[in-house]
């Protein structure tokens, strides 16, 4: 028995036109919030009711028309974590200086090692100048 295996499963199917299903709720969500503050706030508040209605504009459009490719992700889940950044109290901070190893010079390393019998430049070996180097204590047979 064949079974059909979808293709293109990451794209959006288009239902209206050439909008997707969120696209249509993310437009008509912003009308209809704009007509509720139009009607809502009267107009001797025009300070207030102007920028208002541009924020829900703007935040519509960009909610139906930002590209996913431009961002890495949709805008919606860009907006998400933005928001639960700034309203959440815990942060997470996870990067911290580490300093940077200081090397070690071979000729200090030849000083102060207790086996003067083999130093890393006369080995035939690769193995053992990797021993060597990593500091490894057990005894080199030459």
């Amino acid at each position: 028995m064949e079974f059909k295996v979808p293709q293109f499963i990451e794209i959006e199917d288009k239902l209206f036109g050439s909008f997707t299903f969120a696209q249509v709720i993310y437009i008509a969500g912003g009308a209809g919030l704009s007509y509720v503050v139009w009607v809502a706030i009267p107009s001797f508040l025009w300070f207030i009711k102007i920028p208002l209605l541009a924020a829900i504009i703007i935040l519509s459009v960009a909610l139906t028309f930002y590209p996913k490719e431009k961002l890495g992700k949709p805008f919606v889940e860009v907006l998400e974590a933005g928001l639960k950044f700034f309203f959440t109290r815990s942060k997470l901070y996870t990067w911290k200086r580490i300093p940077k190893i200081q090397k070690i010079k071979k000729a200090e390393v030849v000083k102060q090692s207790t086996n003067p019998t083999f130093s890393p430049d006369t080995s035939s070996s690769k193995l053992k100048d990797l021993s060597w180097a990593l500091g490894v204590k057990e005894e080199v047979e030459n």
